[in-house]
């Protein structure tokens, strides 16, 4: 029996859906050919017991990767076992595959949304649980069939001089990124124009960024948070763009964007998958703070 290359095939049996016993049996049978074998001489090549090799050979025979035979030079009483054509037992595999995709892409398709909406309703914050001070903001982009999920809001202002009022919200329309977020950083002073405090809450929200999507199981492995200004009603703003880091990918994709807009006594940040949402998001505020 063949040693070159003895790991990658059982290990490439074992992906086709045998377990590392059965793929050395199959693949000592293969090797024996269309004369095939009896247990007591796969004893010599493996070390399987005989009550086991019998109870492998069987599954392997229902798997249809074996038949059996009476018909050998094997000793009186002795079943000859015979490994199917390899290339025969791999398109059955792949056909059963296909078969089972089809099966869950209609699965998928039938009831995967409807799944997906009662998902999204049990983490849903109807109008009435979100504070009165957010829903100028939020009211327009729930009637577009936006939805709060997640709704966390800190009015005293001793530790950090402001009201926080944060709200992830559900994007029907986004293709890729769906959460986008919506926070506003109320304070009993105009900031619109004080630069420490908008140097220091860009700090902040920088780094609670990077933190939350590192703490996210997304598969990312590093994340660059490039500065960029962000054009919003004729003026710019400040903000930035991410770029991720997957796993098994070697370049950064860029996906999603954020910006803060210092309006008054209070800083809003907003992000979203593009930049097109940011907008819509934005121009909900830019009318709010014009009444």
């Amino acid at each position: 029996m063949p040693k070159e290359g003895y790991e990658d095939y059982i290990k490439s049996l074992e992906k086709m859906g045998l377990n590392e016993e059965e793929a050395k049996v199959y693949f000592t049978l293969i090797n024996h050919g269309k004369r095939g074998t009896y247990v007591r001489d796969l004893t010599k090549h493996l070390s399987i017991n005989r009550t086991t090799l019998y109870s492998i050979v069987n599954r392997l025979i229902e798997y249809g990767c074996v038949t059996e035979s009476d018909e050998s030079n094997a000793p009186k009483n002795a079943k000859t076992f015979i490994a199917i054509n390899p290339k025969l037992y791999f398109e059955k595999i792949l056909s059963q595959k296909r078969k089972k995709l089809i099966e869950l892409e209609d699965i998928s398709d039938r009831i995967g949304l409807k799944l997906q909406e009662l998902y999204l309703k049990s983490m849903e914050f109807s109008q009435g649980e979100i504070d009165d001070y957010l829903k100028p903001y939020i009211s327009p982009l729930i009637k577009k069939g936006w939805k709060v999920i997640a709704h966390v809001v800190e009015k005293s202002q001793i530790t950090y001089g402001f009201e926080a009022y944060d709200c992830l919200l559900y994007n029907p329309n986004a293709k890729m990124v769906n959460d986008a977020g919506f926070m506003i950083f109320k304070y009993d002073f105009n900031v619109e124009n004080d630069e420490e405090t908008l140097k220091y809450m860009y700090k902040m929200l920088k780094m609670k960024a990077e933190e939350e999507i590192m703490n996210k199981e997304l598969g990312i492995t590093d994340i660059k948070l490039i500065e960029a200004e962000i054009s919003l009603n004729n003026k710019k703003y400040q903000g930035f763009r991410p770029q991720f880091k997957f796993k098994d990918k070697e370049a950064f994709i860029e996906l999603t964007e954020m910006v803060i807009l210092p309006i008054k006594d209070k800083i809003f940040s907003l992000w979203a998958e593009s930049h097109d949402y940011i907008e819509e998001m934005a121009q909900v505020v830019f009318s709010v703070e014009k009444k």
